[in-house]
């Protein structure tokens, strides 16, 4: 459905109103699987009322063009995104290690072989959350086993010995944990994992690798787990995400090339404006993420709490969301 555009607009905002509803029409066919129709995007827009000084209706058109602007990954895209993971990331610099260590020809099949049994997947996140849910999906795509997997809960034993109990490997004939996410915003996730869960487990064995994967990341969030977390280079991501991609920084590709009628100030305010309604402390997403990114399973909270800011997501005042977000409770 085509959202109609206020009668007191002036004309050419009029035209650019019906072009980006249009766009959004088309999205939410075939992109957004009808998650944001018409009706769900007029709930969203009577969110905004003028707050940022600028009429209702110049607010909720530049707010159409914040839209129109959202990346969104659907199921079919992200199952690609996790053969990318497996491949890019994992395999090719496996068969290359392997090359570089000599191994010869005749005997490369088996070694990977070997090399991949001593390897397990393993979700960020309980098994409730959003890094957890992807593995099924990951092991689907890349015709892995079952054995391949683990839960993190299963990466210890417990024993008992004269200053207590204490943790030891339950596998010790694993050579690589490899950790993945959908998203690496802050870093903050890999970090609590690498500070928490994974120092036990390499104090006994120095030698074992541990890895982290994600679909995405800032460029921020991934020099962090680099520099600060015991992943160090071993971590990576699909697709990184550098400062172009914040809405308000000064080399953002949302404020470039706008069209007539919508000012790159008023976008900004109106995120910072409307976000601080949902969520003062970070009113452009968890950490300043700024992002505007999100996932059929999820929407991350770096991402402007005005796409999926509501009372019950903890928003300090009555918010209509137009992308849900379920929160870790």
């Amino acid at each position: 459905m085509i959202l109609s555009p206020p009668a007191t607009l002036e004309n050419e905002q009029i035209a650019l109103w019906e072009s980006i509803s249009t766009k959004l029409v088309t999205l939410d066919d075939r992109v957004w699987e009808g998650r944001a129709s018409g009706p769900g995007i007029s709930d969203w827009l009577s969110n905004f009322d003028g707050r940022t000084g600028a009429s209702t209706e110049v607010e909720r058109l530049h707010a159409l063009y914040l839209l129109s602007q959202y990346m969104y990954y659907g199921q079919r895209e992200i199952r690609i995104l996790l053969k990318a993971m497996y491949r890019e990331l994992f395999l090719l610099p496996l068969v290359q290690q392997l090359h570089d260590e000599g191994v010869k020809q005749v005997d490369f099949s088996s070694r990977l072989t070997d090399e991949l049994q001593r390897t397990r997947f393993l979700g960020v996140g309980n098994p409730s959350e959003s890094g957890v849910h992807l593995l099924y999906f990951f092991r689907q795509e890349n015709g892995l086993a079952k054995s391949n997997f683990l839960d993190a809960a299963q990466l210890y034993s417990t024993a008992t010995g004269p200053v207590g109990r204490y943790r030891t490997p339950r596998h010790p004939l694993v050579k690589r944990y490899i950790f993945l996410d959908d998203l690496c915003g802050s870093g903050e996730t890999a970090y609590r994992y690498s500070t928490d869960l994974l120092p036990d487990l390499l104090d006994t064995d120095p030698s074992v690798e541990v890895h982290y994967f994600a679909l995405f990341a800032s460029s921020d969030g991934l020099r962090r787990v680099r520099e600060h977390t015991v992943f160090g280079a071993r971590c990576g991501a699909v697709h990184e995400l550098d400062n172009t991609y914040k809405w308000s920084d000064l080399q953002s590709r949302y404020l470039a090339a706008l069209p007539e009628g919508i000012s790159p100030s008023l976008l900004v305010s109106l995120a910072y404006t409307y976000g601080r309604r949902i969520w003062d402390d970070y009113p452009l997403g968890f950490d300043d993420g700024e992002l505007l990114l999100g996932f059929s399973h999820n929407t991350p909270d770096n991402t402007l709490p005005i796409i999926w800011g509501e009372e019950d997501n903890g928003s300090g005042e009555k918010w209509c969301p137009i992308f849900k977000r379920y929160p870790k409770v």
